[in-house]
């Protein structure tokens, strides 16, 4: 058994939790088992593993080696597929990240006419924090431009542009008014995004105001349902309130009036072949926005 088999070996033991697990799955003694287990320890100069006669426990130099075989397993098996599929059509398992606003939002939208389009490319959607992004075991990372992502491990390509706007439900504005000027909301409730009470700057249409949040959030989703409920004026961007905007829940106010342009990016690992999954997913998602 080579390097490769005994590392994919190890990360079976982490993830099921026990070497007797691992040897009955395999269909191989547990003996086996362990002594590919000291191979692979001994090759590696490091103790992987600290066992007993009733648990295992991962060391640091473990939990790390688990974590890179984990991510080549994927790209391995990345690998597998995209030469399988190489001149017929994009197949494989695509994981995509992104923060809960961008799929629940922007791509769920747009996935049946993916799907129709490349039906042989099986999606797995992974929700995760802006902070946490690009995501090292996902095929390709969605987000606003990361200004100190990491360059050398990652590709970075625009996909789309977009704007916040001002939006208010009809009744926040048949009880407040509408306002006709941008230094009146200064005067409105606003519905901010952030994590503090503060006074915060929107900008619109080279103009800056300074408006209170009557509601601070650094949850999207919270900030377009108090939109809704009539609890002010949120500034957020069209893309993302498709939905509310058809029916009526949603308003813009100031049709012509938008923030400076915004842009949307994917972010994927600088890889020597760009897999035909991603490029596939890249081109229909900058066709369709």
């Amino acid at each position: 058994m080579g390097s490769f088999e005994k590392a994919q070996l190890f990360k079976l033991i982490v993830e099921l939790g026990s070497m007797v697990a691992t040897a009955k799955a395999l269909n191989i003694s547990p003996s086996a088992v362990s002594k590919r287990l000291a191979e692979l320890e001994s090759e590696l100069g490091v103790q992987l593993l600290k066992r007993s006669t009733r648990s295992i426990v991962i060391t640091e130099a473990g939990e790390h080696f688990y974590q890179e075989v984990r991510e080549l397993g994927g790209r391995w098996q990345s690998l597998i597929d995209e030469t399988a599929s190489l001149g017929e059509t994009p197949s494989g398992r695509l994981s995509v990240a992104a923060p809960a606003p961008i799929l629940n939002r922007v791509l769920m939208p747009m996935l049946q006419g993916f799907n129709t389009r490349f039906p042989e490319i099986k999606l797995e959607l992974l929700s995760v924090d802006y902070g946490d992004l690009p995501l090292r075991n996902a095929d390709i990372s969605l987000a606003r431009h990361i200004e100190d992502f990491d360059s050398g491990a990652f590709v970075g390509v625009p996909l789309c542009e977009y704007r916040n706007g001002l939006f208010a439900a009809p009744d926040y504005i048949e009880r407040q008014g509408m306002p006709e000027k941008i230094a009146e909301l200064s005067l409105h409730s606003c519905l901010c995004y952030g994590k503090e009470n503060k006074a915060y700057k929107w900008q619109l249409s080279g103009k800056s105001v300074e408006v209170k949040g009557v509601l601070v959030s650094d949850n999207t989703e919270v900030i377009i349902q108090a939109a809704v409920q009539g609890m002010g004026i949120a500034y957020i961007p069209h893309m993302i309130i498709d939905r509310e905007l058809a029916s009526g829940e949603l308003i813009p106010i100031f049709n012509d009036t938008r923030s400076r342009p915004y842009v949307m990016w994917g972010y994927y690992q600088q890889l020597a072949y760009l897999p035909g999954k991603t490029r596939a997913f890249i081109d229909y998602f900058r066709e369709s926005w």
